[in-house]
């Protein structure tokens, strides 16, 4: 009786024996499946980190180098590029980390979790040309602000309050001569005076010399009567049709998904002004031609958009013409001194043609025609190097009135205080479309890209600095696991 129950009891313990190994088996078997999924996850997580940031290495170096930005070409040196690129680039990286010993050629050689990449979908991408250029500009001014920090732009803004405030782009100081002159001729016609018009003072003054001067600067050419003596201009010329502006009049464009989420748009005042800076160091122009560009007046192209470098630079002459005779107009109305001397000389020349009542008429005439002779000289001495400030006093007027109705110039007079020709540009490129700035600046990188070696067909809307991405991996335990991964340049 006594060994039926040891015999019982020795079952009760096999049993109790046997329910607890269950339990810790089903526990050993969850751990080591928890185990193989998070490693699984680890290791996909590794591998697309890693595959991500191989692709985003191999950022351009020319652009970098010219422009100091990072972006990915997606055509990689071939003549088109596109999402589908970069995806092939970031399957073979991760396929290098996912069977690091496949190039051993080892027989059945295989990692423990054998993971596997069947899914594969970039669900957003953010090329340079997007939203008009703004994923590039964006970049640009964040480089800026990096590296310069806030103050590059002061003194940018003091002078485009002196601009506003005096109308120096907006006045229209030919059209007003222009006015002026056909009141004073009708009035000669209504007084049917013709025969003394050409008559001179005893100084050589005479109203057909004065009408003269303006038609002269017009039909010789502003920009040639301008340059400095022994100046020799860029006869290059380009294509337009086959750069990105063009391209996106067409629609013939890459076109991702904009600027990235939570990026700042790049569309505030600021922005502009530091981007206008970013610019400027980063283009060529006439004062300081850039090494290995294609059109040698860069940011003249950037401002006007014609196909050749001498209709860039004249188109940016009249600009600055055109300012410049505002400005001297605005002092010379104001100086008492030389007023007197002017009125004196029309008073002469209208006692000479009977009207001496049309002396005031006429003074006016002959003070805009003094500030744009004056405009000259001050066109040819930015030209030249030197420097010339937004208003004018006594000490920086260049042209006397004698000479004026010779235009006879200064010869490129210097100041030690003033704007220069860059500073100049730099308020036109504060002036202008914003749309037309941004694309025609990415015109010029692609012309300067395509000069290097490699680079013969560089697209700048093949270029992307961000990137987001959807993965999907499966071990050979047939766990799954997706999720997605975002890169971008910072």
């Amino acid at each position: 009786m006594q060994r039926r129950f040891d015999d019982c009891r020795g079952a009760y313990l096999t049993v109790y024996l046997s329910l607890v190994f269950g339990i810790i088996l089903s526990l050993l078997l969850a751990l080591i499946e928890g185990a193989a999924a998070g490693a699984a996850k680890a290791q996909a997580e590794l591998v697309a980190d890693l595959g991500m940031d191989s692709v985003f290495a191999e950022y351009h170096r020319e652009l970098l180098e010219q422009y100091g930005l990072f972006f990915i070409d997606s055509s990689y040196g071939t003549k088109s590029g596109g999402v589908g690129r970069i995806e092939q680039r970031l399957a073979y990286y991760m396929d290098k980390n996912l069977n690091p010993d496949r190039e051993l050629n080892l027989i059945n050689a295989a990692t423990l979790l054998r993971l596997d990449n069947p899914y594969l979908e970039t669900e957003e991408l953010s090329y340079a040309s997007d939203e008009n250029g703004d994923v590039w500009k964006a970049q640009a001014v964040n480089y800026m602000k990096a590296v310069y920090g806030g103050d590059i732009i002061s003194t940018i803004e003091r002078h485009l309050d002196t601009v506003n405030a005096n109308e120096l782009t907006t006045r229209d100081i030919s059209a007003e001569l222009e006015e002026q002159k056909q009141k004073f001729d009708k009035l000669l016609s209504d007084e049917e005076i013709t025969e003394y018009s050409g008559e001179e003072s005893e100084e050589g003054y005479s109203y057909d010399k004065i009408s003269g001067i303006a038609d002269c600067i017009i039909g010789k050419g502003m920009l040639f009567l301008a340059l400095p003596q022994g100046s020799e201009l860029s006869a290059v010329s380009v294509d337009k049709g086959q750069y990105l502006s063009a391209r996106m009049k067409s629609g013939h464009v890459n076109k991702g998904t904009g600027l990235r989420a939570g990026a700042e748009k790049p569309d505030s005042i600021v922005d502009e002004l530091i981007y206008n800076e970013y610019l400027t160091r980063a283009c060529g122009n006439y004062r300081n031609v850039k090494d290995g560009s294609l059109l040698n007046y860069e940011l003249e192209y950037i401002l006007c958009g014609n196909d050749s470098d001498i209709s860039n630079l004249r188109d940016c002459a009249e600009r600055l013409f055109a300012l410049r005779s505002v400005s001297n107009a605005i002092y010379l109305f104001q100086d008492s001194v030389k007023k007197a001397e002017v009125e004196a000389i029309a008073l002469i020349i209208c006692t000479l043609l009977t009207v001496p009542e049309a002396a005031k008429a006429l003074s006016y005439i002959i003070l805009v025609i003094w500030a744009m002779v004056e405009a000259l000289d001050d066109v040819q001495t930015l030209l030249d190097g030197g420097k010339v400030p937004l208003l004018k006093n006594s000490g920086s007027w260049g042209v006397g009135l004698t000479d004026a109705f010779d235009i006879k110039l200064s010869g490129g007079s210097r100041e030690s205080e003033g704007l220069s020709y860059e500073d100049y540009l730099k308020i036109f490129l504060a002036l202008m479309n914003k749309k037309d700035k941004t694309l025609r600046s990415l015109d010029i990188v692609e012309m300067d890209i395509r000069q290097t070696e490699g680079n013969e067909s560089f697209r700048i809307d093949n270029c992307a600095d961000y990137m987001r991405t959807s993965f999907g991996f499966v071990n050979s335990y047939g766990h799954e696991v997706v999720f997605d991964k975002e890169m971008c340049y910072e």
